[in-house]
This record gives C-alpha cells, structure tokens and sequence, in this order.
C-alpha cells in the first residue's frame, strides 16, 4: 500500500463526515477517483456507517419498548399487590369485628351442671360451641349457724360472650375433694335479667 494510500484511508472517516478542510477534501477526493483500492474501502466506510444510522432509531425503538414493557409488568404485579393486600385487610377486619363485638349472656347461652368424678366434686358452667365467655367474679365463705366456715361461694357478674371459630363447647369448673369438710360449695351467676344458682349438693 502506497504511503497516500495509508494517509488518506486514515481520512476516510472525516471525509465522510464532512469533517476535512476544503484543500484536504479536495485531495482525498482526487485519489479516491484514482484508486480503485481506496474508493471501494470508502465505499465499505458508506455502507457500514449508513447501517449504524439505520440502526441507531431502531435501537431507540427497540429500548423504548422494553422500557414500556417493563412499566406494564411492574404496573401490574403494584396492582396485584394492592388487591391481595386489600383481601387481607378486608378479612382481618372481618375476623377482629366477629370476635371483638360482645354480646351479654342469657339463661339461653349457659347450662350449669354438677359432677362428681374421681373423689372430687365439680360445678361446671359450660355455653355453646362457637362463644367464650368473660366475667367478673368474687369468692366468699360461707357460714353456718355457729358462724364457721362450711363452704364457698362464687359469684360470676357482668358476663358477656364472644364469638370464636372453635366448635367445642367452652366450659369452667370449680372442684373440690369429697372428703373436704368443707366441701359445700354454690355458684351464682347474676344475668342482666335473671339470676342463676347452683350447688354441688343439687
């Protein structure tokens, strides 16, 4: 290769960008017209930059796209969150109202039973399935004649229930030993409209 053919293909790309001053266009321009060699690596320089050109907005496009792809999934799954996040804030705020809300007891809502089992006797206060109970409660002694203790008393007041989701039956027992000398035991539970008494000699 010729030393100006070295010079110029060195110039091609600024040639090609208009780039040269005007007597330095004029040469390359010139040898170009008399260097087959040259000019068909011009032309190479032409057709690879026209391609990237091309290229370049398509690339733009293609990058364009992607990034609106990328904003419809990330939109998507934000509102796939939200709903799941809501559905859980809904059901949760459905179960707190269920089981928070409560309700006074009736005679309707508690049975109250006695039992004797394995040397013990019990008083068992039991309400349905699906409720629990809360109350407040005091104990005193009973006194027989002689002003001695023969026994206890338990008093349940200011019951309320609660609904669970349990299906078993809630229940409270007192128990004392048969052979307790003091072993009379009663339970009152005072309702808002009714008053409910048992012992364990009933």
């Amino acid at each position: 290769m010729e030393k100006e053919c070295s010079i110029v293909r060195d110039l091609l790309p600024l040639y090609f960008e208009n780039m040269l001053s005007k007597d330095t266009a004029v040469f390359v321009k010139k040898h170009l017209e008399n260097c087959s060699d040259c000019a068909a690596e011009f032309e190479c320089l032409k057709s690879g930059r026209q391609i990237d050109k091309a290229e370049t907005p398509q690339r733009g496009n293609d990058a364009n796209v992607i990034t609106a792809v990328k904003k419809k999934i990330a939109k998507r799954i934000f509102k796939m969150v939200a709903a799941v996040c809501l559905v859980f804030i809904v059901l949760f705020s459905a179960i707190m109202l269920y089981t928070s809300i409560s309700y006074p007891v009736t005679k309707d809502n508690i049975s109250l039973s006695t039992k004797a089992d394995g040397g013990y006797t019990y008083i068992i206060l039991e309400t349905e399935a699906g409720k629990s109970l809360s109350f407040d409660s005091k104990t005193e002694d009973i006194l027989n004649d002689q002003n001695e203790v023969c026994g206890r008393r338990i008093t349940l007041y200011h019951l309320q229930y609660h609904n669970n989701f349990s299906q078993n039956a809630n229940s409270i027992s007192w128990g004392r030993p048969l052979n307790d000398e003091n072993q009379y035991m009663e339970v009152i539970v005072e309702l808002e409209n009714d008053t409910l008494q048992i012992s364990n000699t009933e």
